[in-house]
């Protein structure tokens, strides 16, 4: 997958034109990227842009091949009106990256002739924080194991990555996957009970 990027360049002319007296111009270079993400999409992506300095790789997810996951043949149909979700990834170029996904309401005919109707699920993302996976867990990890500050983790996410978090979001995902761990006391009984 080819993504766009945008690199700030040193003009080394030294003529009366409008870069010279910025002394910066931006040059356009395409780059080969991968992702869990873009492996997931890779039939429903339509290319990639550059939107107020930020890379935006676009997936068209009626493109995509939901026959297997919905477990039909059927025809499946869209609606007109579509909308679309921005999604944060952790960027190794010199600009911010986000995922764009455009979705609509679909439906497809059942054996008995009824309309069932379905919104697309995204996976690798997280629609409600509008964060990939990857960025989560590398805020949880530098918390956890670590031991960085959720206002230090914040300051890095800006700063490496370009991407905005605040310190209650980071607090908020680490609850979450906290929340699907097991408790002290069933750890401790695991230890005790596992033979030596």
């Amino acid at each position: 997958m080819i993504a766009v990027c945008c690199y700030p360049l040193r003009h080394v002319s030294h003529s009366t034109s409008a870069v010279a007296k910025g002394g910066y111009m931006a040059v356009i270079v395409q780059m080969q990227f991968t992702s869990a993400v873009t492996e997931m999409y890779q039939d429903a992506f339509v290319g990639s842009a550059m939107e107020n300095g930020t890379t935006i790789i676009q997936f068209d997810l009626r493109q995509h091949d939901f026959h297997y996951e919905l477990g039909t043949q059927a025809k499946i149909c869209w609606r007109k009106e579509s909308y679309h979700i921005d999604v944060h990834e952790l960027s190794t170029f010199h600009n911010p990256m986000t995922y764009r996904f455009i979705v609509a309401q679909g439906f497809y005919m059942n054996d008995h002739g009824q309309r069932i109707y379905f919104t697309p699920t995204i996976k690798g993302v997280s629609t409600s924080q509008h964060m990939s996976h990857s960025v989560v867990r590398l805020a949880c990890y530098l918390a956890v194991v670590c031991g960085v500050s959720l206002r230090h983790i914040a300051l890095l996410f800006s700063a490496l990555f370009l991407i905005p978090i605040t310190k209650s979001s980071i607090k908020t995902w680490i609850d979450d996957i906290g929340s699907h761990l097991p408790t002290q006391r069933k750890c401790c009984g695991t230890c005790w009970l596992s033979p030596r």
